[in-house]
Order: structure tokens, then C-alpha cells, then sequence
């Protein structure tokens, strides 16, 4: 069975970081007290990263439970070897390449919460009781499809026109972060939506603003023009980004082009409105260091027995040499196919990036961000301090408000009914009317 990344996979910093995948079965275990069956939401934090976990717990002729884990496209996993000695709960996951993930932990009225390991790998895990939630994802205009051509295949998007549109209306670029977030800002590893990129076109429109944003090639409607990981390279994706603002400049509706790009998309972006003489940029969650030092900083903190290994491949990555010898342990980061698109991608350093840019330049960090923290956006301060700087507070990586409190923090991921944090679409709009 083969990962699948939680936030990137070839093109997303956190998926390398993630080195967790579960495949259980069920064995026996005694029976015990009742106050830990039922339904329960939570996440698991480990190698740096967070993502969210659905838990069910039954009562029979023994305990039994599943797991579900969206982030690899898990649902209804059967756990193994539940044990509960009130108040302290264990079981596991039976794994077909990495062994068991242990998890031992306490419960205490509606709460589970304790220490997870699997393969040398700690980690923690919460749980609050619940039931599993409907959500209905608001109206929101989807825009008119709109298609980029490039030698290697298609890009789909979708152009939203503001209903009472001024002559030479400024419009957005907007790209998308890392892994396979599409033009909405939705992940098919994350139950429910969030519509953030959808909600940022929308509230645009409301003021006047085109928009346009599109799923990156290989993800959702642009899925065929991927051909091969082996083949991706980074300047792909600013390629693409690049092709969108000279399709957008033909257009004799539009006046002023802005690039806003969110996460991995700040980095292509600020590449491409450099490349394609944008009219200004907007980072929103951007990193401010390059790809290879996030990747050392999270190892160094989770995983410090590989570093030895991980150093020597990332300093040959770095100077543009393949490695032809990689242990099992780490073939799921640095597997031959992927190893020319890091090369690609190790290259850019985002402040030297953003320091090139002669236009209007915006850079935005929400104070609750687990995935990007302000150290990054502060970064990319220091490196363009012409850049106007606003610090959304309480606002989370996917431009919701939300708690620092991690299990309620990624909760926000999966909920359409949250609007965009407040202070967000003003500020953005405030930028766009100062450009002249």
C-alpha cells in the first residue's frame, strides 16, 4: 500500500514531512467499563504535522472500533487490540509496510487524549465525543469555465465577473496551495470543504474584483495535463501561473492583473508575477524559507535519528545531484521520481524571490496558522520591507477563524459554513485600490 500525503505530496513541503500510513486488523481484547464507546473526533499530531482522525468505538461479544483517516483516504479501518483499564484507554493499527501505530491514552469525561507512535515516530492524539456533522456547503457562484492550453495539456479554471463590472475591471490570479487542493481551495484527503479560494472570488466580486483561479495540473480538472511525477519540475507550476496572467492581459475587459498565491501558491506566484510583469502581488500564508530548510528544521524535531542520511541527500539535492542509494526508511520522501522535481524545487529561496518584485507587494499571516508560522511571513517582511504586512489574528492556514488549539484548529478545515476570517478580504481590498 502506498502513502498518500496528508498536505503535498510532489508538490508540498508537509507531505514530505508526513510518514504515517495504517492499515489494521481487528484482535481480541477483555471487556471494561462503557464511557469510551461511541464517536470521536479528533487528530494525530506527528512528524511535525496534524491532520484529523474519526474514531468509533462498539460493544459486543468484544470490543471493536474503527478509524478513519481522510488525509490517506482511509475510512472504516478496523482497530486491533483495544484495552481499556478506566480511565486508561490503548489500541492499535496492525500497518503493512511500517509496523504497528500504538496508541495509549486517558479518557476523562468527553475527551481521549494521549501518546501515539508507530516505527520509531512519536506523536500525540486527541479526541473529543461527537457525532458526525452534515454540512452543506454555501451558494457560491462557481465562475464560467475558463481553459489555459500548454504543450503538455490543459488547465481548467473558472472566471468570476463582478455583476456590475467597471470598464478595464482589475482581476486576480489566484493559486492554489500545496497537495491536491483544487481551484476552491478543497482537498479530496479532507472530509467536507472550506471554499476559501471560492470565498476570496466572491467576496472580490462584491467589490468590483474579476477573479481567477484554477486547479494546478495533475490536480482535480487538470489531472491530464500531469503526465509523469518522474517529469514535473517547479517551473512547471509558475509556467502555468505565467501562461494565466498573459491570458488574463489579452483580455481588453481587464485592466490592472494581481497574482495572489496561498502557501506553496505564494511562492509560484511571486516567480511568476516577476516573470510575467504582474501589476502586483498578494502572499497569503507564503513560507519565507526554502523548501529544504522547512524539511530539515521538521526532521530535526521529529525524526532526529535519520539525519545523518537526510543531510547527506539533501546536500546533494541541493547541488543538483540524484541519489542513487536511499534507505527504506526514506525512499517515501526521496524516491527516485520525485528527486528531479525537489531538485527543481530546492532552488528557490522565497525571500530572495520577493525581494525581486518592483510591484505592490502584500504579504498576509493568520496568527492561528499550524502549517506556516509568522517567522516565515516575517521573513518575507524583512526581505521586501516596501511590502505593506498584515497579521490576521486568530486566522488559521485555510483563512478561517480558528483556535491554536489543534483539534478544533483543523476542525476549520472541513467546515463551509465558515466565512473568511475577518480583517482578510479588507485588507486585500484595501491593496487593490491603492495599486493606481
Amino acid at each position: 500500500m502506498k502513502i498518500k500525503f496528508l498536505w503535498i505530496s510532489i508538490v508540498s513541503v508537509a507531505a514530505l514531512l508526513l510518514l504515517i500510513i495504517f492499515v489494521a486488523i481487528p484482535l481480541l481484547t477483555p471487556a471494561a467499563e462503557k464511557d469510551y464507546l461511541g464517536h470521536w473526533e479528533g487528530s494525530i499530531t506527528a512528524a511535525g504535522q496534524t491532520f484529523p482522525i474519526k474514531v468509533d468505538f462498539s460493544d459486543g461479544d468484544k470490543p471493536t472500533g474503527t478509524i478513519d483517516i481522510a488525509a490517506q483516504g482511509a475510512n472504516k479501518l478496523p482497530l486491533a487490540n483495544i484495552k481499556y483499564d478506566p480511565p486508561h484507554l490503548s489500541f492499535e493499527l496492525h500497518t503493512a509496510m511500517n509496523g504497528v501505530a500504538f496508541f495509549e491514552g486517558t479518557v476523562s469525561k468527553d475527551e481521549i487524549k494521549g501518546d501515539f507512535a508507530q516505527n520509531g515516530v512519536p506523536g500525540s492524539f486527541i479526541l473529543k465525543r461527537g457525532t458526525a456533522a452534515v454540512t452543506v456547503t454555501p451558494a457560491i457562484d462557481a465562475g464560467t469555465p475558463i481553459t489555459l492550453k500548454t504543450p503538455t495539456g490543459d488547465i481548467q479554471g473558472s472566471l468570476i465577473m463582478p455583476a456590475n463590472m467597471p470598464a478595464k475591471c482589475p482581476v486576480v490570479l489566484i493559486i492554489a496551495g500545496s497537495g491536491p487542493t483544487d481551484r476552491d481551495g478543497n482537498n479530496p484527503g479532507i472530509p467536507g470543504a472550506n471554499n476559501c479560494y471560492r470565498l476570496v472570488a466572491q467576496g472580490l466580486a462584491e467589490k468590483g474584483i474579476a477573479s481567477l483561479r484554477y486547479d494546478k495540473r495533475g490536480i482535480a480538472a487538470s489531472k491530464a495535463a500531469l503526465k509523469s511525477e518522474a517529469d514535473i519540475r517547479f517551473e512547471d507550476y509558475i509556467n502555468d501561473a505565467t501562461g494565466w496572467v498573459n491570458l488574463l492581459r489579452q483580455d481588453a475587459r481587464f485592466g490592472k492583473i494581481i497574482v495572489l498565491g496561498h502557501s506553496e501558491g505564494s511562492l509560484i506566484g511571486m516567480v511568476a508575477t516577476n516573470q510575467a510583469h504582474a501589476d502586483g502581488f498578494i502572499s497569503i500564508a507564503g513560507a519565507g524559507r526554502p523548501a529544504a530548510v522547512l524539511l530539515r528544521e521538521q526532521l530535526t524535531k521529529s525524526s532526529p535519528q535519520v539525519l545523518p542520511e537526510v543531510e547527506s541527500i539533501l546536500k546533494s539535492l541541493e547541488s543538483g545531484q540524484t541519489v542513487a542509494k536511499v534507505s527504506p526508511d526514506l525512499m517515501q520522501l526521496f524516491h527516485p521520481s520525485v528527486q528531479p522535481y525537489l531538485i527543481s524545487w530546492f532552488k528557490y529561496n522565497p525571500a530572495v524571490e520577493i525581494a525581486k518584485l518592483k510591484c505592490p507587494v502584500l504579504i498576509i499571516q493568520g496568527s492561528t496558522d499550524l502549517q506556516v508560522s509568522l517567522q516565515d511571513a516575517t521573513l518575507l517582511h524583512q526581505a521586501k520591507p516596501d511590502a505593506q504586512f498584515k497579521v490576521i489574528t486568530g486566522m488559521n492556514h485555510v483563512m478561517k477563524t480558528a483556535p491554536a488549539d489543534r483539534a478544533a484548529n483543523i476542525a476549520a478545515y472541513s467546515d463551509p459554513s465558515l466565512p473568511l476570517a475577518p480583517g482578510l478580504m479588507e485588507g486585500i481590498i484595501a491593496f487593490m485600490n491603492a495599486i493606481k
